[in-house]
């Protein structure tokens, strides 16, 4: 084979090798399509919450979209923009599946994507990094608020049937753990929300501000009303603030909360 043959057989070579790659590509941002919207298919179809047959297809999809992520970030350098999409669908799928063993599995993929981001700097795609940011904080609230049911607890606390049991004065001990938890998770998502971060995602923005504003609206009351029965508690009955130990001071300050981040409100 003679010099001339010989370049135009690796020009050959190095056009289907690029063919190959593009195909490839191709298929990995066809699926990744697919599993995004696959997943908001998933989220938007009404069943009921624990449903067995939704939990398996949503986590699933989690266990496919980490598997992408992971070969992505193992295999194919200068694609870490789709792995990072592929980690953000993974994270929202192990929060909405409704297992709570699966919080392992949430920190691991949202901590994989957000080194990502770091990693990316200014390349990082926003909206998928600033979900990513948001994914733990939401979801640790989610698991600590609304399913540990305070507004359940709260009112098995009754002060006006037999006085206050050693079972109730363990309930608002729970409750005021819970709130404070909460509150310091409440604190780091109202922190995230800096107005230069959304200036150009609109629709980063109305998730953001709507699950701040969810989020808020379910904690306030709460932690109003269990101020409350503390405050009937110390008037009511003064001997059993011993034992409960919590100030009336720790209660209203779990109360208080800054308004919603400005984000949220210019404009509106």
């Amino acid at each position: 084979m003679n010099r001339r043959l010989i370049h135009v057989a690796m020009a050959m070579g190095f056009i289907l090798l690029a063919g190959c790659a593009t195909v490839k590509d191709v298929q990995r941002s066809s699926d990744l399509i697919r599993t995004d919207n696959e997943l908001a298919r998933l989220l938007q179809d009404v069943r009921p919450e624990k449903e067995v047959s939704y939990a398996a297809d949503v986590t699933n999809l989690a266990i496919h979209a980490k598997g992408e992520a992971d070969a992505l970030v193992k295999n194919s350098r200068g694609k870490e923009r789709d792995a990072i999409a592929y980690y953000r669908i993974a994270a929202t799928a192990y929060w909405k599946n409704g297992d709570s063993g699966d919080a392992n599995q949430l920190f691991e993929v949202a901590d994989r994507g957000r080194a990502l981001c770091v990693q990316l700097e200014d390349r990082a795609p926003d909206r998928d990094c600033l979900y990513l940011q948001l994914v733990i904080p939401l979801a640790a609230f989610e698991e600590e608020a609304w399913r540990t049911n305070l507004n359940g607890l709260l009112n098995e606390v009754n002060l006006y049937d037999d006085g206050l049991s050693p079972e109730e004065i363990q309930t608002m001990k729970k409750i005021h753990t819970s709130l404070a938890r909460a509150k310091r998770l409440l604190d780091g998502i109202f922190d995230i929300g800096d107005k230069g971060r959304f200036e150009t995602h609109a629709g980063m923005k109305a998730y953001y501000c709507g699950n701040a504003g969810r989020a808020k609206d379910y904690y306030s009351p709460v932690a109003g009303v269990f101020e409350t029965k503390l405050i009937e508690i110390y008037h009511e009955f003064p001997g059993a603030t011993t034992d409960l130990d919590i100030t009336r001071e720790s209660a209203a300050e779990l109360r208080k909360l800054p308004e919603l981040t400005p984000v949220c409100t210019e404009g509106n």
